[in-house]
């Protein structure tokens, strides 16, 4: 302490000396001070080659591919229902008898519509009863015009649904057409839990290129054409770099100064 009272007191002797020496303090200051701003972040996992893919996203529906509707053909009564909503029902099983006709199952499936009670009139062309095949399942995907033209038979689909977010699901689209003003894809999925039902729906991501073994970054530490490196023994550095197919969450790096083994600093906004 005797020491550091010693050398203020020299110092205040002599103004150029004391003038430089502020000046020295402040510059410190300001380098500290832009050291920790660009060191202020995340740090990522070092830099590595890996997978990226170029997709087409849209919002699919799952779709059941048979359907029964039972529907008169002129008005008449419901005399009985064998069933109720939600039975699970085998092919031949009874479902309902309208004036003297019995109908029964063409095929397996769940009854999920029962509008009318016995002994009411049940009118022509109106559904009385929906029996839908549940385990024949496919997914109907909204594209935009740019998305649908890049899209062809045969590519493969990714599917992912908000409730099963940890699973993943995969499809070969079946075909591409237009409904109504929309542009649409079938993508046959073979692999969907029971508890997937129609109606549901997902994200979904059909590939497009899949590029392998390239060096790939998050997409969060991209900052406006550049990177934040983290050299080793030195100041974390921005790079200027040219990003390829970008995917959901990481990007292509075409050219740039980083290289494998390097993490960057995801920086932190301003107000963050």
């Amino acid at each position: 302490m005797e020491f550091l009272r010693s050398l203020i007191k020299r110092i205040s002797k002599h103004p150029i000396v004391s003038v430089l020496g502020a000046f020295f303090m402040i510059g410190l200051f300001f380098a500290a001070h832009i050291v920790i701003e660009r060191n202020n972040g995340l740090l990522t996992d070092p830099i590595k080659k890996g997978t990226v893919l170029e997709s087409v996203y849209g919002i699919g529906t799952v779709t059941a591919a048979r359907s029964y509707s039972l529907k008169p053909g002129v008005t008449q009564t419901l005399r009985d229902l064998y069933v109720s909503e939600g039975d699970q029902v085998k092919k031949g099983a009874k479902l309902a008898a309208i004036d003297q006709i019995n109908y029964t199952a063409p095929f397996d499936g769940v009854v999920n519509y029962l509008p009318f009670k016995v002994g009411e009139n049940v009118f022509a062309q109106v559904p009385t009863l929906v029996l839908t095949d549940l385990k024949n399942r496919y997914m109907v995907v909204t594209l935009v015009q740019q998305g649908a033209l890049r899209v062809k038979p045969g590519q493969r689909a990714i599917l992912s649904l908000d409730s099963m977010r940890k699973q993943k699901f995969e499809g070969v689209v079946k075909s591409v057409y237009t409904y109504n003003g929309n542009f649409l894809a079938r993508i046959d999925v073979t692999a969907l839990p029971a508890e997937v039902l129609p109606d549901m729906t997902a994200d979904v991501a059909i590939v497009l290129q899949e590029l392998k073994d390239v060096l790939v970054i998050p997409t969060t530490a991209y900052d406006n054409g550049h990177v934040w490196v983290k050299r080793p023994y030195g100041m974390t550095t921005s790079v200027p770099v040219t990003l390829g197919v970008i995917d959901d969450s990481t990007a292509q790096v075409v050219s740039g100064d980083i290289h494998e083994g390097e993490q960057l600093v995801i920086r932190k906004k301003v107000g963050q």
